[in-house]
């Protein structure tokens, strides 16, 4: 019989089977979870890069312009003036006796303003009217003598070259009456020009003249006396060009002076410069007001308020689309690859919260609302939807 009490133990096949299963299910076991690692970190990777990538490109909010409105009001500054306005010079030279008006004075024309003393134009007219009637005697005399000669020569006593030379003499000394008759008529008009008048009915708006003060005859002196003529007013303004062919002879316009109340006054368009300044390229234009009842004066800045039509396809954008850089006022637009352009605009009027761009853009552009300063040209971004920005979404969620 064999013996085997000293072989070894024999393990049961069963046993080894279900070993080597556990191996094979704690190594499956091993190889998901570092495959679920793997994935896991993959996946965080990318999620951190799509997260990168969307701080990395700006999301921003677009928006189209609104066309401005073709017949529509223009307010522009003007200057009132007065309707006619003239600085009185003296015309001869003298010294003041007597002034009777003083600033603010209403004068009608022709009234006496001023009084002027004139001893050297006195002197001259009496010396040139003494002169005068000395040549006369002259003249007279002449002609006598003349007279008697043609007698002569006509009797053949006296050689016609006698009575030629004797009539000769006799046409110059009324030739010198005449010049003497002229010179007192003008010293006799520098003799009326001591009496300052008013030209025309008006205010005295400044008085530069005291008795006693010498004044010299024309405009090399101080003026005497400014008088304005102020029933009627004229307004001066510079119309732009967009709206210079909506100008024209008898439209109606508002004229408002602020430090008179904001009631306007209305107007009408008197005439044109019919030409454009080519330094400002706007259009000279003069509104007459009636100012009957004085209540406006001459010199204030006015408001004055023109219904024009402009041919041009100007736009309106909010104030804050607009960017100022060193190079100029920019927008930003974003093209159909979404990316940046930085537009140069002219503006037009300023409506506050909103302007009129009269060049640069058009009512197809897609403008950037509320633009960074960090955006740049080319820039790639991205287009909110309903109107708000990524950062705005974020925050959105943050809450």
């Amino acid at each position: 019989m064999p013996d085997h009490s000293s072989s070894p133990l024999r393990q049961p096949p069963g046993s080894t089977h279900r070993a080597r299963l556990v191996l094979i299910i704690l190594a499956l076991i091993l190889v998901a979870l570092a495959v679920y690692g793997i994935v896991e970190r993959l996946h965080a990777h990318h999620q951190l890069a799509d997260e990168t990538n969307r701080d990395a490109t700006p999301t921003v909010a677009v928006l189209t312009p609104k066309a401005a409105p073709g017949d529509q009001s223009v307010s522009l500054p003007g200057t009132v003036s007065s309707w006619q306005d003239a600085q009185i010079y003296a015309r001869t030279t003298g010294y003041v006796a007597k002034w009777y008006v003083d600033i603010g004075t209403k004068v009608k024309k022709g009234q006496r303003l001023a009084d002027l003393d004139t001893p050297d134009v006195d002197n001259q007219l009496s010396q040139g009217q003494a002169q005068m009637r000395s040549d006369e005697a002259n003249a007279k005399f002449a002609q006598v003598t003349a007279t008697r000669y043609d007698q002569l020569v006509a009797t053949g006593l006296v050689a016609k070259q006698t009575g030629d030379q004797y009539d000769s003499q006799a046409r110059a000394s009324l030739a010198t009456v005449e010049a003497d008759r002229s010179n007192v008529a003008r010293l006799e008009n520098m003799e009326q020009f001591k009496y300052i008048n008013a030209p025309f009915d008006g205010v005295i708006t400044q008085r530069n003249l005291d008795v006693g003060a010498l004044v010299d005859a024309g405009s090399s002196g101080s003026n005497l006396f400014v008088i304005a003529d102020t029933s009627k007013l004229r307004v001066f303004v510079n119309v732009p060009e967009i709206y210079a062919g909506s100008v024209h002879v008898g439209m109606p316009v508002q004229v408002s002076v602020s430090s008179f109340g904001d009631k306007p006054v209305t107007g009408t368009v008197a005439r044109t410069a019919d030409a454009l300044d080519a330094n400002s390229r706007t259009l000279r234009t003069e509104i007459d007001l009636d100012n009957a009842d004085q209540s406006l004066v001459a010199g204030v800045y006015a408001n004055v308020k023109l219904g024009v039509a402009s041919a041009t396809h100007n736009v309106i954008i909010p104030a804050n689309t607009l960017l100022f850089r060193s190079e100029g006022l920019r927008v930003a637009l974003v093209d159909a690859q979404n990316h940046i352009h930085l537009q140069p605009v002219t503006i037009g009027r300023d409506f506050g919260s909103t302007v009129e761009i009269t060049e640069g853009i058009d009512a197809q552009s897609r403008i950037v609302l509320s633009p960074p300063d960090s955006l740049y040209e080319g820039e790639q971004v991205d287009i909110a939807k309903d109107g708000k920005s990524a950062d705005d979404a974020r925050k959105k969620e943050a809450h």
